[in-house]
């Protein structure tokens, strides 16, 4: 009697060892086509166009020459050659790449994430302050060279002060005295000179000078409309 329940429960035992076997190979097995269909999900990414490679053209990562049956993805208009192989690696850093396809030195930056239909993100923050920067220099650099020329004062030294130190420098260039007297022409300035209509004589019609006492062809004696220069010496 003993012996015929040792012999069953040997049994029961050998019968449940290749259950056990079988269930832990398709747990594997389920594994590795879970992670294979993950892998063929992010080698061809679908947030960006994709067009075979063209025979001539080398991986943007690796550098390796491309065949027909490599792949290029389109992002914002350029072409990005790549190895199959290579493709998750690009898709990690696709921001350092896309970047090493701009111009250097450009003042408009083109980001990756920007939304879709903007070419341009705008200006960067050390551009845009550099801008400012000259834009109110010269300013300021202007007003106090015209300021200085208006009080007799050195012009060109006054925009350079005026330029590096901004508004500082005008406001010292202000509170500067004047070496020219109220009403006088400062050095460096030339008057504009005035000039009025001749005066047609009322006995002859000819036109004569503005400043002429007398007319130059029937010597009537005229009304000058201003004083001439000789006079004024």
């Amino acid at each position: 009697m003993l012996g015929e329940v040792a012999r069953t429960r040997g049994m029961l035992k050998k019968s449940k060892r290749p259950s056990g076997l079988f269930g832990f190979s398709g747990l594997l097995l389920t594994v590795l086509l879970t992670g294979s269909i993950f892998a063929e999900e992010e080698t061809t990414p679908p947030q960006y166009p994709t067009v075979p490679a063209q025979t001539g053209e080398y991986c943007t990562v690796c550098g390796a020459p491309l065949t027909e049956k490599d792949i290029a993805l389109i992002i914002k208009g350029r072409r990005f050659p790549l190895e199959k192989s290579m493709v998750d690696t690009f898709m990690r850093s696709r921001e350092q790449y896309f970047s090493a396809k701009q111009m250097r030195g450009a003042l408009f930056q083109e980001e990756l994430n920007a939304p879709a239909g903007v070419a341009q993100s705008g200006v960067s923050l050390t551009y845009f302050l550099i801008g400012l920067y000259i834009l109110a220099a010269l300013i300021f650099g202007g007003l106090s060279g015209y300021t200085a020329l208006s009080k007799g004062l050195q012009p060109i030294p006054s925009f350079f002060i005026g330029f590096f130190l901004s508004v500082l420098g005008y406001v010292y260039i202000l509170t500067r005295s004047s070496l020219v007297a109220k009403g006088d022409i400062p050095s460096g300035l030339v008057k504009v000179p005035i000039t009025s209509s001749p005066i047609a004589c009322s006995q002859c019609g000819n036109t004569n000078h503005p400043a002429a006492h007398y007319c130059s062809i029937c010597k009537i004696k005229l009304e000058p409309m201003l004083q001439s220069e000789v006079e004024r010496t």
